[in-house]
């Protein structure tokens, strides 16, 4: 057989084929699927899709450097809050930051483009952060305080968010100064707080107890606090919320920074132990996921090093550490 009519066989064999398989496939059954019946397994909030405004930046004061930046400049406001820094924090790593300025028409016009949404006003600072007492707004925070959160700036808060469509969420004071002389959590600061929020057509739809627990020490509470520490004043918030704020919905318990690898510093607090010690109570599920490496993380024990990201044996990896500021 020659190589002509060897390609023609070849062809002719091909061309049977597939003439035959043409039959099978017109016969195979037609697959169609028709969304509105099958059942709803769950639901995604309109709001899903939000936001967090750092209490620092309501406020003004010490907050994390610009990058471009290599010395801090003094600022005409410089002593607001000007100590106002996680507990440990490199002092070098910070600025001072004006107040952001929420009635700027620009920054409300970008906001209300993801409405509906969520504006969670929280943050490491408003762990320490006293709300005041009267539009008289003290020049230095109380004892056991670092910053002052005027009633002007808080209602400023509410503007902003009646203005982009947005639902505040934020969480409480729990540094010494909202405690009494037994250590125990007060609910005085919140109870302000909500009052207020009230007086002037604001509304708090959900709060945590405190910004990131798990990492409670570097978050300004006071010393060799606990899993149990936490359950005793998460209950102690719980029991306000309810008997107060009845339509408030309780996060928790906001926690940070925990992966298969062993954490960095002793005084972590694994969710699993603030979720046991704190019992029932807790109306959503909250955990902060910090899912890039800052360059301000840079230096920190168990941090894996930018040059160190998604690299192959990084990827193939089961101890892996988030960056969690």
């Amino acid at each position: 057989m020659t190589r002509s009519s060897g390609f023609k066989v070849g062809m002719g064999i091909a061309v049977a084929a597939l003439a035959g398989s043409q039959p099978a496939a017109a016969q195979a059954p037609m697959l169609s699927v028709d969304p509105s019946r099958l059942p709803r397994v769950g639901t995604i909030d309109a709001r899903f899709q939000s936001y967090n405004l750092e209490m620092v930046e309501v406020t003004g004061g010490r907050f994390w450097k610009p990058y471009a930046a290599s010395t801090s400049t003094p600022s005409a406001r410089g002593a607001d809050n000007a100590g106002n820094m996680p507990e440990g924090a490199k002092p070098d790593l910070y600025a001072y930051r004006e107040p952001i300025d929420l009635s700027n028409p620009r920054l409300r016009t970008l906001a209300a483009a993801l409405a509906p949404a969520y504006m969670r006003v929280s943050g490491t600072w408003a762990n320490t952060t006293y709300f005041a007492e009267n539009d008289e707004t003290p020049a230095t925070p109380p004892n056991g305080f670092r910053a002052v959160l005027s009633r002007a700036r808080w209602k400023g808060v509410i503007a902003f968010a009646h203005a982009v469509n947005a639902e505040i969420v934020t969480s409480m004071a729990i540094s010494s100064g909202a405690r009494d002389a037994a250590g125990r959590w007060q609910s005085d600061q919140a109870r302000r707080l909500f009052a207020y929020t009230r007086s002037v057509g604001g509304r708090i739809a959900a709060a945590e107890f405190m910004n990131e627990p798990t990492l409670a020490a570097m978050g300004g509470a006071p010393k060799g606090y606990d899993a149990a520490a936490y359950g005793r004043d998460f209950k102690a918030f719980v029991a306000f919320i309810r008997g107060n704020e009845p339509d408030a919905i309780v996060l928790g318990p906001g926690s940070i920074g925990e992966t298969t690898a062993t954490p960095s510093s002793s005084d972590f607090i694994s969710t699993r132990d603030l979720l046991a010690a704190s019992g029932p109570g807790i109306d959503a599920f909250s955990y902060h996921h910090y899912g890039a490496l800052s360059q301000r993380c840079s230096g920190i024990p168990g941090q894996i090093t930018p040059g160190a990201a998604l690299s192959e044996a990084w990827l193939a990896s089961t101890d892996r550490t988030l960056a969690y500021y």
